[in-house]
Protein backbone atom coordinates (compact mmCIF):
# COMPACT_ATOMS: atom_id res chain seq x y z
CA UNK A 1 0.00 0.00 0.00
CA UNK A 2 0.86 3.95 -0.51
CA UNK A 3 2.02 5.60 2.93
CA UNK A 4 3.23 8.72 4.21
CA UNK A 5 6.46 7.86 6.04
CA UNK A 6 8.37 10.36 8.33
CA UNK A 7 11.42 8.49 8.55
CA UNK A 8 13.28 11.09 10.77
CA UNK A 9 12.64 14.16 12.16
CA UNK A 10 12.36 16.72 8.93
CA UNK A 11 12.09 13.99 6.40
CA UNK A 12 8.22 13.02 4.79
CA UNK A 13 8.47 10.50 1.59
CA UNK A 14 5.75 8.57 -0.21
CA UNK A 15 6.51 4.58 -0.14
CA UNK A 16 5.12 1.45 -0.57
CA UNK A 17 4.87 -0.27 2.66
CA UNK A 18 3.70 -3.72 3.26
CA UNK A 19 -0.10 -3.61 4.27
CA UNK A 20 -1.15 -3.67 7.75
CA UNK A 21 -2.60 -7.51 9.33
CA UNK A 22 -5.02 -7.37 12.40
CA UNK A 23 -3.60 -9.33 16.04
CA UNK A 24 -6.80 -10.94 17.20
CA UNK A 25 -8.08 -7.90 19.00
CA UNK A 26 -7.85 -5.20 15.67
CA UNK A 27 -9.14 -4.63 12.53
CA UNK A 28 -7.75 -3.10 9.44
CA UNK A 29 -9.61 -0.31 8.11
CA UNK A 30 -9.25 1.26 4.51
CA UNK A 31 -9.09 5.05 5.29
CA UNK A 32 -11.57 6.72 3.48
CA UNK A 33 -10.55 10.46 5.12
CA UNK A 34 -7.81 11.45 7.52
CA UNK A 35 -7.03 15.44 8.60
CA UNK A 36 -3.84 16.81 8.75
CA UNK A 37 -3.27 17.79 12.24
CA UNK A 38 -1.22 21.15 14.08
CA UNK A 39 0.27 17.78 16.18
CA UNK A 40 1.36 16.22 12.97
CA UNK A 41 3.59 19.24 12.42
CA UNK A 42 5.13 18.89 15.80
CA UNK A 43 5.78 14.63 14.94
CA UNK A 44 7.67 15.67 11.91
CA UNK A 45 9.67 18.45 13.67
CA UNK A 46 10.60 16.27 16.37
CA UNK A 47 8.77 18.43 19.29
CA UNK A 48 6.52 15.70 20.43
CA UNK A 49 6.38 12.17 21.99
CA UNK A 50 6.82 10.56 18.36
CA UNK A 51 9.16 7.38 17.61
CA UNK A 52 10.57 7.31 13.73
CA UNK A 53 10.24 6.39 11.57
CA UNK A 54 6.09 6.66 11.97
CA UNK A 55 3.46 6.86 9.60
CA UNK A 56 1.35 9.72 10.65
CA UNK A 57 -2.03 10.71 10.57
CA UNK A 58 -4.48 10.71 14.26
CA UNK A 59 -7.58 12.53 12.92
CA UNK A 60 -9.36 9.50 10.21
CA UNK A 61 -12.29 7.19 9.63
CA UNK A 62 -13.51 4.43 7.06
CA UNK A 63 -14.17 1.22 6.35
CA UNK A 64 -13.45 -2.30 8.37
CA UNK A 65 -12.14 -4.75 5.58
CA UNK A 66 -10.35 -7.04 7.57
CA UNK A 67 -11.25 -8.68 11.50
CA UNK A 68 -8.76 -10.32 13.95
CA UNK A 69 -9.93 -13.30 14.97
CA UNK A 70 -11.29 -12.21 18.33
CA UNK A 71 -13.37 -9.32 17.27
CA UNK A 72 -16.93 -9.14 18.15
CA UNK A 73 -19.34 -6.77 17.39
CA UNK A 74 -18.43 -5.27 13.98
CA UNK A 75 -18.15 -6.77 10.59
CA UNK A 76 -16.37 -5.88 7.40
CA UNK A 77 -18.22 -3.07 5.59
CA UNK A 78 -18.48 -1.20 8.62
CA UNK A 79 -17.67 2.44 8.47
CA UNK A 80 -15.74 3.69 11.35
CA UNK A 81 -13.83 6.69 13.15
CA UNK A 82 -11.09 5.76 15.70
CA UNK A 83 -9.83 7.39 19.27
CA UNK A 84 -6.24 7.05 18.34
CA UNK A 85 -5.28 7.33 22.29
CA UNK A 86 -4.83 3.85 23.15
CA UNK A 87 -4.50 2.89 27.30
CA UNK A 88 -3.81 -0.38 28.62
CA UNK A 89 -6.69 -0.38 30.87
CA UNK A 90 -4.87 -1.67 33.91
CA UNK A 91 -2.28 0.82 35.33
CA UNK A 92 -2.59 3.15 37.91
CA UNK A 93 -4.26 6.17 35.99
CA UNK A 94 -7.03 3.68 33.63
CA UNK A 95 -7.94 2.88 36.90
CA UNK A 96 -8.81 6.03 37.95
CA UNK A 97 -10.64 6.61 34.10
CA UNK A 98 -7.62 8.78 33.19
CA UNK A 99 -6.96 7.21 30.21
CA UNK A 100 -4.94 9.84 28.38
CA UNK A 101 -2.46 9.38 30.99
CA UNK A 102 -2.13 5.80 30.78
CA UNK A 103 1.54 4.74 31.77
CA UNK A 104 2.05 2.74 28.82
CA UNK A 105 -0.04 5.03 26.56
CA UNK A 106 0.40 4.78 23.05
CA UNK A 107 -1.19 6.58 19.67
CA UNK A 108 -2.00 5.81 16.50
CA UNK A 109 -0.22 7.99 14.13
CA UNK A 110 1.95 8.73 16.78
CA UNK A 111 3.96 5.45 18.36
CA UNK A 112 2.51 3.10 15.80
CA UNK A 113 1.17 3.49 12.07
CA UNK A 114 -1.19 5.77 11.20
CA UNK A 115 -4.21 6.91 8.83
CA UNK A 116 -1.76 9.05 6.60
CA UNK A 117 -1.77 5.54 4.15
CA UNK A 118 -4.35 3.24 2.33
CA UNK A 119 -5.38 1.05 5.63
CA UNK A 120 -4.46 1.04 9.11
CA UNK A 121 -4.69 -1.67 12.12
CA UNK A 122 -6.22 -0.79 14.93
CA UNK A 123 -7.63 -2.28 18.49
CA UNK A 124 -11.32 -2.88 18.18
CA UNK A 125 -11.90 -1.62 21.37
CA UNK A 126 -10.26 1.88 19.79
CA UNK A 127 -13.78 2.21 17.31
CA UNK A 128 -17.00 4.07 16.95
CA UNK A 129 -19.56 2.85 14.44
CA UNK A 130 -20.39 6.12 12.87
CA UNK A 131 -23.92 7.78 12.26
CA UNK A 132 -25.88 6.75 9.36
CA UNK A 133 -25.89 10.55 7.04
CA UNK A 134 -22.48 11.28 8.95
CA UNK A 135 -20.19 12.13 6.10
CA UNK A 136 -16.44 10.98 5.76
CA UNK A 137 -15.46 14.68 6.33
CA UNK A 138 -17.46 15.09 9.43
CA UNK A 139 -16.47 11.63 11.05
CA UNK A 140 -12.63 12.46 10.12
CA UNK A 141 -13.08 15.23 12.59
CA UNK A 142 -14.48 13.30 15.03
CA UNK A 143 -10.97 13.26 17.34
CA UNK A 144 -10.67 16.97 17.02
CA UNK A 145 -13.79 17.51 18.03
CA UNK A 146 -13.77 15.26 21.09
CA UNK A 147 -10.20 17.65 22.10
CA UNK A 148 -12.31 20.24 22.46
CA UNK A 149 -15.10 18.35 24.54
CA UNK A 150 -12.30 16.84 26.71
CA UNK A 151 -11.64 20.49 26.89
CA UNK A 152 -14.73 21.71 28.04
CA UNK A 153 -15.24 18.82 30.72
CA UNK A 154 -11.39 20.19 32.33
CA UNK A 155 -12.80 23.83 32.80
CA UNK A 156 -16.34 25.74 33.93
CA UNK A 157 -18.30 27.76 31.44
CA UNK A 158 -20.35 30.04 33.38
CA UNK A 159 -23.43 31.02 31.63
CA UNK A 160 -22.84 34.84 30.53
CA UNK A 161 -18.78 34.45 31.16
CA UNK A 162 -17.03 36.55 27.87
CA UNK A 163 -14.01 34.04 26.97
CA UNK A 164 -10.62 35.44 24.96
CA UNK A 165 -8.96 32.60 22.18
CA UNK A 166 -5.72 33.44 21.27
CA UNK A 167 -5.58 31.79 17.64
CA UNK A 168 -8.31 30.93 14.92
CA UNK A 169 -7.01 28.37 12.92
CA UNK A 170 -9.21 24.83 12.74
CA UNK A 171 -9.10 24.01 16.37
CA UNK A 172 -9.73 27.67 17.55
CA UNK A 173 -12.23 27.86 15.17
CA UNK A 174 -14.05 24.46 16.88
CA UNK A 175 -13.54 26.03 20.39
CA UNK A 176 -15.30 29.21 19.19
CA UNK A 177 -18.60 27.15 18.09
CA UNK A 178 -18.33 24.57 21.61
CA UNK A 179 -18.09 28.09 23.75
CA UNK A 180 -21.26 29.82 22.12
CA UNK A 181 -23.14 26.71 22.42
CA UNK A 182 -21.53 26.37 25.88
CA UNK A 183 -23.30 29.35 27.71
CA UNK A 184 -20.25 31.71 26.48
CA UNK A 185 -22.17 35.84 26.20
CA UNK A 186 -18.94 37.19 23.92
CA UNK A 187 -16.17 35.59 21.85
CA UNK A 188 -13.42 37.39 21.64
CA UNK A 189 -10.47 35.73 18.95
CA UNK A 190 -7.54 37.09 17.82
CA UNK A 191 -5.83 36.19 15.03
CA UNK A 192 -3.12 37.13 12.57
CA UNK A 193 -4.87 35.42 9.24
CA UNK A 194 -7.52 37.73 7.72
CA UNK A 195 -9.64 34.48 6.03
CA UNK A 196 -9.30 32.99 9.50
CA UNK A 197 -11.26 36.03 11.32
CA UNK A 198 -13.67 36.31 8.47
CA UNK A 199 -14.71 32.81 9.49
CA UNK A 200 -14.80 33.54 13.26
CA UNK A 201 -17.05 36.55 12.96
CA UNK A 202 -19.63 34.15 10.93
CA UNK A 203 -19.23 31.68 14.02
CA UNK A 204 -20.01 34.15 16.58
CA UNK A 205 -17.14 35.70 17.62
CA UNK A 206 -15.78 39.51 17.41
CA UNK A 207 -12.06 38.85 15.93
CA UNK A 208 -9.58 40.96 15.89
CA UNK A 209 -6.22 41.14 14.06
CA UNK A 210 -3.10 39.80 16.29
CA UNK A 211 -0.10 41.19 14.87
CA UNK A 212 0.73 42.80 17.08
CA UNK A 213 -1.89 41.99 19.82
CA UNK A 214 -4.06 44.44 20.52
CA UNK A 215 -3.83 45.06 23.99
CA UNK A 216 -5.33 48.15 24.27
CA UNK A 217 -8.56 47.03 22.42
CA UNK A 218 -9.11 43.58 24.67
CA UNK A 219 -8.58 46.07 28.10
CA UNK A 220 -11.25 48.25 26.35
CA UNK A 221 -13.24 45.23 25.63
CA UNK A 222 -12.48 43.87 29.82
CA UNK A 223 -11.45 46.17 31.85
CA UNK A 224 -11.21 43.64 34.65
CA UNK A 225 -10.14 41.08 32.03
CA UNK A 226 -11.65 38.13 30.51
CA UNK A 227 -13.19 35.41 32.78
CA UNK A 228 -11.82 32.34 30.21
CA UNK A 229 -8.65 32.89 28.29
CA UNK A 230 -7.67 30.03 25.90
CA UNK A 231 -4.39 29.56 23.89
CA UNK A 232 -5.30 27.36 20.65
CA UNK A 233 -1.71 28.64 19.03
CA UNK A 234 0.65 26.85 20.59
CA UNK A 235 3.16 29.57 20.34
CA UNK A 236 5.11 30.58 23.24
CA UNK A 237 5.25 34.36 22.68
CA UNK A 238 1.42 34.31 22.69
CA UNK A 239 1.58 32.19 25.77
CA UNK A 240 4.02 34.47 27.44
CA UNK A 241 1.21 37.40 27.73
CA UNK A 242 -2.30 35.43 28.06
CA UNK A 243 -2.34 35.98 32.15
CA UNK A 244 -2.20 38.92 32.04
CA UNK A 245 -5.84 39.25 29.81
CA UNK A 246 -7.29 37.12 32.61
CA UNK A 247 -9.76 38.25 35.14
CA UNK A 248 -9.22 37.54 39.06
CA UNK A 249 -10.71 34.44 39.83
CA UNK A 250 -10.52 32.96 35.93
CA UNK A 251 -9.71 30.45 34.38
CA UNK A 252 -6.50 29.68 31.74
CA UNK A 253 -6.79 26.50 29.10
CA UNK A 254 -3.71 25.80 27.73
CA UNK A 255 -5.50 23.85 24.69
CA UNK A 256 -2.80 24.75 21.47
CA UNK A 257 0.45 22.45 21.73
CA UNK A 258 3.73 24.30 22.38
CA UNK A 259 7.16 22.33 21.11
CA UNK A 260 8.62 20.25 24.15
CA UNK A 261 10.77 22.05 26.36
CA UNK A 262 9.78 25.67 25.68
CA UNK A 263 8.99 27.70 28.78
CA UNK A 264 7.39 30.94 29.62
CA UNK A 265 7.50 33.12 31.96
CA UNK A 266 4.97 33.79 34.50
CA UNK A 267 5.13 35.20 37.72
CA UNK A 268 3.73 33.07 40.39
CA UNK A 269 2.78 35.74 42.35
CA UNK A 270 0.28 36.58 40.25
CA UNK A 271 -1.30 33.43 39.94
CA UNK A 272 -1.63 33.80 43.64
CA UNK A 273 -2.64 36.80 43.94
CA UNK A 274 -5.69 37.07 41.48
CA UNK A 275 -7.11 33.42 42.30
CA UNK A 276 -6.33 32.25 38.53
CA UNK A 277 -6.94 28.89 37.97
CA UNK A 278 -4.56 27.58 35.11
CA UNK A 279 -6.03 24.42 33.31
CA UNK A 280 -3.80 22.04 31.11
CA UNK A 281 -6.34 19.59 27.84
CA UNK A 282 -4.22 16.86 26.67
CA UNK A 283 -5.79 14.85 24.02
CA UNK A 284 -9.46 13.26 25.20
CA UNK A 285 -10.68 11.11 27.80
CA UNK A 286 -13.69 8.97 26.84
CA UNK A 287 -15.45 12.20 24.36
CA UNK A 288 -15.70 10.70 21.60
CA UNK A 289 -19.62 9.35 21.76
CA UNK A 290 -20.61 13.76 22.87
CA UNK A 291 -18.50 14.70 19.45
CA UNK A 292 -20.33 12.35 17.39
CA UNK A 293 -23.50 13.91 18.62
CA UNK A 294 -22.29 17.22 18.23
CA UNK A 295 -21.27 16.73 14.86
CA UNK A 296 -24.22 13.94 14.15
CA UNK A 297 -26.94 17.02 15.23
CA UNK A 298 -25.12 20.07 13.66
CA UNK A 299 -23.90 22.00 16.97
CA UNK A 300 -20.73 21.69 15.14
CA UNK A 301 -20.30 22.40 11.70
CA UNK A 302 -17.19 21.45 10.17
CA UNK A 303 -17.79 22.16 6.31
CA UNK A 304 -16.31 25.73 6.41
CA UNK A 305 -12.68 24.19 8.06
CA UNK A 306 -11.98 21.81 5.02
CA UNK A 307 -10.30 24.26 2.98
CA UNK A 308 -8.47 21.28 0.61
CA UNK A 309 -9.06 17.58 0.01
CA UNK A 310 -6.51 16.04 -1.62
CA UNK A 311 -4.83 12.62 -2.94
CA UNK A 312 -2.25 10.98 -0.90
CA UNK A 313 0.21 11.37 -3.63
CA UNK A 314 -0.56 15.36 -2.72
CA UNK A 315 0.08 14.84 0.78
CA UNK A 316 3.93 17.26 0.82
CA UNK A 317 2.17 20.12 -1.25
CA UNK A 318 -0.79 20.05 1.25
CA UNK A 319 1.34 19.62 4.32
CA UNK A 320 3.80 22.58 3.38
CA UNK A 321 0.96 24.77 2.76
CA UNK A 322 -1.19 23.69 5.89
CA UNK A 323 2.62 24.62 7.99
CA UNK A 324 2.69 28.09 6.02
CA UNK A 325 -0.85 28.68 7.32
CA UNK A 326 -2.35 29.27 3.98
CA UNK A 327 -4.79 26.66 4.78
CA UNK A 328 -7.29 25.92 7.19
CA UNK A 329 -8.16 22.10 7.76
CA UNK A 330 -6.22 19.64 4.90
CA UNK A 331 -8.09 16.44 4.47
CA UNK A 332 -6.96 13.58 2.85
CA UNK A 333 -8.31 10.77 0.57
CA UNK A 334 -6.32 7.83 0.05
Amino acid sequence: MQAVVFPAPQKLSIEEVADPHPAPDEIVVEVAEAGICGTDLHIYRNEYQSAFPVIGGHEFAGRIVELGKDVRGFQIGDRVSVDPNLNCGECHFCKLLQTNHCLNWQAVGVTRPGAFAEFVAVPARACYAIPDGMSDAQASCIEPVSCVVYALNRMRIHPGDDALIFGAGPMGLLLVQALRHGGAARIVAVEKEPARRTLAEKMGALALASDPIPADRLRELAPYGFPVVIDATGAPAVIAQALRYLAPRGQYLQFGVAPQGETVPWAPYEIFRRDLTIIGSFALCYTFQPAIAWLANGVIDITPLISHTLPLADFERGFREFAAGRTLKVHLRP
